[in-house]
């Protein structure tokens, strides 16, 4: 600030007497007029003064205006560079947890030639022994169902035999009896007739033949009696070999059914290994499509990861902007305050 103290001049004392020559007269005249021209000079030093004031605190308040701005800017600047921050590590925080999952469903997913190893692996591991299993199952089936053929043979040969021999025996009996029932029925007639003859021949000289007929009939009852105890013989051989037969019938059904129920056994069972084969194909499909969900949701991540890396690298990029705008607009400001306070400072020297 200039400080410029002015003198008036109308308080200076007449240094000149009011009389004199013509040559004091124009040298006090001039001196009036030098008076006059220092007053204009001095009037105009003080509204150049006053005006270079005035601006000089319209550029203080400019620059102190400035200067809060700019505050305010950093102020701003450093608030969004806390919010940048605050982004960028709650973005870094997304891309380790995004990067974590990925690796997570890295060590999840089957890579094509692990799932073909796999599926190799399973196969080897099922396809053998089920192929075994079934070869033994067929080799079992096979052996049941020639002996089941077998016992059926024989069990038709057995019962043909029986029923020939229960034909054979029927009537080797039929003639048996026919044939004891002759004999007997002669046997009847001669003894009626020893009898007839008894009693019409003289009892006196007959005694030695009828004790005679006596002995020969009781012979023939013991003959008879043979006769019966070999027909009740023969009666239960037939009876006894009826039974072997039935039991052997019996034993044959029952193997028969052991065998139907052992094939049907195998059947089932073959069955059974036949849809577990179906149920592990089907488990194996099932998880070679939750392997394409896990690819899909892998490559889907991998995205998300591109975008928010992307994203951090343009928010990085858009701040470094921001700040470099700032700082050039900080150093634009200054540079021009810099320059109006040279300027100014130069018109005061000048005046001065």
């Amino acid at each position: 600030m200039v400080n410029c103290s002015l003198i008036n001049m109308d308080t200076f004392p007449t240094i000149f007497p009011p009389g004199g020559d013509s040559g004091v007269t124009n040298s006090q005249s001039e001196f009036q007029k030098m008076l006059i021209d220092e007053r204009l000079r001095c009037a105009h030093h003080k509204t150049n003064y006053q005006t270079l004031k005035a601006e000089h605190t319209r550029l203080q308040d400019e620059y102190i205006k400035s200067r809060h701005e700019l505050k305010r800017l950093l102020n701003e600047k450093q608030t969004d560079q806390e919010k940048f921050q605050l982004l960028l590590e709650e973005l870094r925080g997304e891309l380790v947890e995004k990067t974590k999952d990925l690796e997570e469903m890295k060590l999840q997913v089957l890579t094509p030639q692990k799932l073909e190893l796999l599926q190799a692996q399973i196969q080897q591991e099922l396809e053998t022994p089920m192929r075994e299993r079934f070869r033994n199952l067929d080799e079992e089936v096979e052996k049941y169902r020639t002996e089941y053929n077998k016992l059926r043979y024989e069990h038709t040969f057995l019962k043909s035999e029986f029923e020939h021999q229960k034909e054979e025996f029927a009537r080797i009996l039929e003639e048996e009896k026919i044939k004891y029932e002759s004999e007997i029925a002669s046997l009847e007639k001669d003894k009626e007739e020893l009898l007839n003859q008894l009693l019409k021949v003289d009892p006196p000289g007959e005694s030695k033949r009828t004790e005679l007929l006596a002995r020969e009939n009781v012979h023939l009852c013991q003959k008879l009696k043979g006769l019966e105890a070999e027909v009740a013989e023969l009666r239960a051989e037939k009876e006894n070999s009826g039974a072997q037969v039935e039991n052997a019938q019996r034993i044959q059904v029952r193997q028969l059914a052991e065998m139907q129920a052992t094939v049907r056994s195998l059947e089932a069972e073959k069955q059974s290994a036949k849809l577990q084969a179906e149920r592990l194909e089907k488990e194996l499909q099932s998880s070679s499509e939750q392997n394409t969900v896990l690819i899909s949701k892998l490559h889907k991540a991998e995205r998300e990861i591109n975008t928010l890396t992307s994203k951090v690298e343009e928010l990085k990029h858009s701040n470094k902007l921001e700040i470099t705008d700032i700082k050039l607009e900080a150093a634009r400001a200054k540079s021009e305050l810099e320059r109006e306070r040279n300027k100014i400072q130069s018109e005061l020297d000048g005046n001065i």
